[in-house]
């Protein structure tokens, strides 16, 4: 009668050693790919946007919305955010209890054009973003939020818009008001996208209100004093003009280790959709 014979120790290690191998060699593969299919939902959803930014300005005599109020139609709080003090504005991007698509009565000028998106957040970021971890608004009042939801991230250029608005007299020797007047509509975005990681050497603020501001008036004037009044020389950082108020984001195919060095994917007025690096956040922002 014959015995059957099994596995020695050896030949069990030998088995899990090589499985061990082939995991630390797929592992890293299949990271790269789930990073490119978020990325490329990303892209999706500001596509979106950008038919929303040219569908409002159709119906609006070539205009662009106020920034200030591209998803709310208030910046005024709500009751629903009483108990958050004077940081509501800046922690609306995580508050569930002002997501749209659950509570459209809260939605400002623009929604209504974009409230078929499939989403407000890039997949990344919303995977990324851990409770605790966000910026200094976060973490003075961030406590007061019951309904913890990150759910947008995709921030509207601040350059454009109205300067008769309380932010946009800060910002009136730049922003334009009409799409016609946007120089460079290939060149410019209407949306990008931004996170709560900070980096001070680059970013003053994190993700904090629903528009990217790299600098007001008076920043950019001494930027461009500095730079021979060219834009392009305008990056933040130790080695630029120093630091912003917010930067494009850096988590797309970001250094180990860093989560703000990589890239961030911008919604350009021309309809395409593309990544960039904080470092060119002012150049791709100035409309003029």
């Amino acid at each position: 009668m014959s015995r059957q014979k099994g596995f020695t120790l050896i030949e069990l290690l030998v088995v899990i050693a090589i499985i061990a191998l082939l995991l630390g060699i797929l592992m890293p593969a299949l990271s790269k790919v789930r990073e490119l299919a978020q990325s490329s939902a990303c892209k999706s959803n500001l596509r979106t946007y950008t038919l929303a930014v040219q569908m409002y300005a159709g119906d609006n005599d070539d205009k662009f919305c106020d920034p200030d109020v591209c998803y709310f139609s208030t910046s005024d709080s709500y009751p629903v955010e009483s108990a958050i003090g004077d940081d509501y504005r800046h922690l609306r991007w995580c508050n569930g209890d002002l997501y749209l698509q659950s509570h459209p009565e809260y939605g400002g000028t623009l929604y209504p054009y974009m409230k078929d998106a499939r989403a407000f957040i890039c997949p990344t970021y919303a995977r990324l973003t851990i409770r605790g971890s966000e910026d200094q608004f976060y973490r003075a009042s961030g406590d007061a939020i019951t309904n913890y939801q990150p759910w947008y991230n995709y921030t509207m250029n601040a350059y454009l818009g109205p300067v008769t608005t309380p932010r946009g007299r800060a910002l009136k020797k730049l922003r334009v008001e009409r799409v016609s007047q946007v120089k460079n509509p290939g060149e410019t975005f209407s949306f990008t996208e931004e996170s709560a990681i900070v980096d001070g050497n680059y970013n003053m603020s994190g993700l904090n209100d629903t528009y990217m501001i790299p600098g007001d008036d008076l920043m950019v004037q001494k930027w461009m004093d500095q730079v021979g009044n060219n834009p392009w020389y305008i990056i933040p950082g130790p080695d630029g003009v120093g630091q912003f108020y917010d930067v494009i984001a850096g988590f797309h195919s970001a250094p180990t280790g860093d989560k703000t060095g990589g890239r961030g994917n911008c919604a350009f007025i021309d309809g395409h959709v593309d990544a960039h690096s904080r470092e060119e956040t002012f150049p791709l922002a100035w409309p003029n």
